[in-house]
């Protein structure tokens, strides 16, 4: 199962990469440099949890695993809010101008 987790957590790391890529490199370099830091700790924060979560279900500890689940699920949701905002995925409306356009 270890195995898989890895397996998981490398696929998504670079599907990750992949997907805010574009968005990330047309900021100035502090905004950049503050997406690819938070993308970091927030994918070591998931997958942290989920390792907890995995290692104290296995052993059964059962109020050590409800614990982490939320723990770690939303200190990763936190996370990943401020990174869907900053890389203007929610939060944004456009508007669509067509005021100019005339028939």
């Amino acid at each position: 199962m270890s195995i898989f987790l890895i397996f998981l957590f490398g696929i998504l790391f670079l599907a990750g990469i992949l997907f805010i890529n574009s968005r990330a490199t047309k900021e100035v370099m502090w905004k950049t440099v503050l997406v690819w830091a938070l993308y970091g700790i927030g994918n070591a924060v998931l997958w942290m949890g989920v390792s907890f979560v995995y290692i104290n279900s296995s052993v059964g500890h059962a109020k050590a695993t409800s614990t982490a689940i939320f723990l770690f699920g939303g200190i990763a949701v936190v996370v990943a809010v401020i990174l869907a905002r900053m890389l203007g995925f929610i939060g944004i409306k456009k508007v669509n101008d067509n005021k100019s356009v005339q028939a």
